[in-house]
């Protein structure tokens, strides 16, 4: 295949790609305001109060007993069950009741710590000084569409009075906070308070180190973006962030929008080796604070997310430069898993579908190696022929190449093209939830685990052994010996792409078997 034959294939994949991005999956740009302080702007907050003041991640709670009895109160949900306490008038519990396939049921990324933890619950809202923790319970409301669960603080001990109520979607993983702060006496302007609400990252505990957890928030521009816990600097923070929270491989806690433009900077914290907090400060004020702010608690699943903030997309792992491609190919994994029911066979069945659509690049590619390799024992002849000639080997290779023409890099075509194909596919069967604990056939019991007995890979290796017989003798070498070190590269890789590697290259073999069949009946 000549250059110019290649052009139209790649730049027609090209424009596909964009169209698909553009009429699809594009996402408008979140406005950028007009003030000198920008949403998603950073700054490093310095050590001592000077023009920015120090970041404040410490609690300090009222000495007081306790003055109402201990009360959890439970909200169920089609897709979850939140289990709060008046002790902080917090969120002791979050855990999801599953999918359709009920894949997330059991899971929690929110569990109770105890009271001399008490600094670690979520949702914990703190003051500067003398921050309260037992709240009245005052009552739970419920409709067909939300449920909401009231607290509020109010002590001779204290100087301020405390209303919380958060409000649980049914039909979403949505969560609203209402806060109301408002001081007894009327304060000084020095002497103004703030109010700091904190909130943990999701948690897996069955993942162990294999979960990553990163901070998640937006910059200037709008966009959302993510950095992992252990490149967070500690004097980092965040002014007037619309999107700030924090994620892990399958879940997400983030703030998503407030009212009253409550929010004036963030910043995160870090507890122990795993544990990440988000910190959200209000401004400071004499009188009163009031604020309702908005989060997604929940799974990173593309539609869940979109229905709370299309915003909250950018958090995928398979976003980016082939997002457009990943989330094509996921619509269609779902779409075969509805009629097979087994994301294993859905993998097999899209893989299947991926090369017939290769398949005439790759006969046309084949036909253009088989042209290639002619034309250079033809000039591999003419170099030994005229090897003491040079003005006969350059006229002799000027006729050769008229002749048959120069030999192109169409053997290449359906690499170029396989290539975006396999890293977007890649991207989302290593970390699309979809896959989490799905069953393949006998031995593979998660599909987002690596195989336990190394047989994806041993079939893998096998199968490009096989196909390395199907070339020419010269190549040969080569793909025994890249058979030899893809099975243990991938032994560590999750099933399921292990899964798409193994059959793409087993119908590969089988692909260029039939050809030579055909062609020689």
């Amino acid at each position: 295949m000549k250059i110019k034959d290649m052009l139209f294939p790649v730049a027609f994949a090209l424009l596909v790609t964009w169209m698909i991005q553009y009429w699809f999956f594009g996402s408008k740009k979140a406005p950028v305001g007009v003030e000198a302080v920008r949403s998603g702007q950073s700054f490093v907050a310095p050590e001592t109060k000077q023009e920015i003041k120090p970041l404040n991640k410490e609690i300090d709670f009222i000495d007081e007993k306790r003055l109402w009895p201990r009360v959890e109160t439970e909200c169920e949900t089609p897709l979850a069950t939140y289990t709060f306490s008046n002790h902080g008038a917090s969120l002791e519990r979050l855990e999801y009741r599953g999918t359709s396939n009920g894949k997330l049921a059991g899971l929690g990324t929110v569990f109770p710590v105890s009271d001399t933890q008490r600094e670690n619950k979520c949702f914990m809202l703190a003051l500067e000084e003398k921050t309260p923790y037992f709240y009245k319970f005052i009552g739970k409301d419920e409709d067909d569409c939300q449920i909401e669960v009231k607290y509020r603080y109010e002590s001779p001990n204290s100087d301020f009075i405390i209303d919380k109520k958060f409000t649980v979607y049914k039909r979403t993983y949505k969560v609203d906070l209402d806060i109301d702060v408002t001081s007894k006496k009327e304060l000084k302007e020095e002497d103004g308070f703030s109010v700091r609400l904190f909130f943990p990252a999701p948690l897996m505990p069955e993942l162990g180190k294999k979960d990553v957890i990163s901070a998640v928030f937006n910059n200037e521009k709008g966009a959302v973006e993510k950095k992992t816990r252990a490149k967070l600097e500690d004097n980092r923070g965040w002014l007037k962030p619309k999107i700030f929270g924090a994620d892990s491989k399958y879940f997400l806690h983030t703030m998503t929008e407030e009212d009253n433009k409550f929010i004036k900077r963030a910043y995160y914290k870090k507890i122990d080796t795993e544990k990440l907090f988000s910190i959200l400060e209000g401004p400071t004020t004499n009188t009163k604070q009031d604020a309702k702010i908005s989060f997604y608690f929940g799974p990173k699943e593309e539609k869940a997310l979109a229905m709370v903030d299309p915003r909250l997309e950018g958090t995928l792992e398979y976003s980016g430069w082939f997002a457009p491609i990943s989330k094509f190919l996921l619509k269609i994994l779902k779409f075969l898993y509805g009629y097979v029911k087994n994301y294993g066979w859905a993998i097999i069945l899209l893989t299947l579908m991926i090369r017939l659509l290769m398949l005439p690049f790759s006969i046309r590619a084949e036909k253009g190696m088989k042209k290639r390799l002619e034309f250079q024992k033809k000039l591999e002849y003419l170099q030994s022929k005229y090897k003491h000639d040079k003005a006969a080997l350059a006229r002799e290779r000027a006729e050769l190449i008229r002749k048959n023409g120069m030999p192109g890099l169409g053997g290449c075509l359906p690499l170029l093209l396989q290539i975006p194909i396999f890293f977007a596919l890649s991207n989302l069967l290593r970390s699309s939830i979809e896959l989490y604990k799905a069953p393949f056939i006998l031995w593979i019991k998660d599909l987002s685990a690596p195989d336990p007995y190394y047989v994806l890979p041993a079939l893998m290796s096998l199968a490009m052994l096989g196909q390395a017989f199907t070339v020419d003798p010269k190549q040969r070498f080569m793909m025994i010996a890249m058979a030899l070190a893809i099975g243990p590269l991938f032994a560590t890789f999750p099933a399921g792409l292990g899964l798409y590697i193994a059959a793409s290259v087993g119908l590969g073999v089988l692909q260029s078997f039939l050809v030579k069949k055909f062609k020689s009946a």
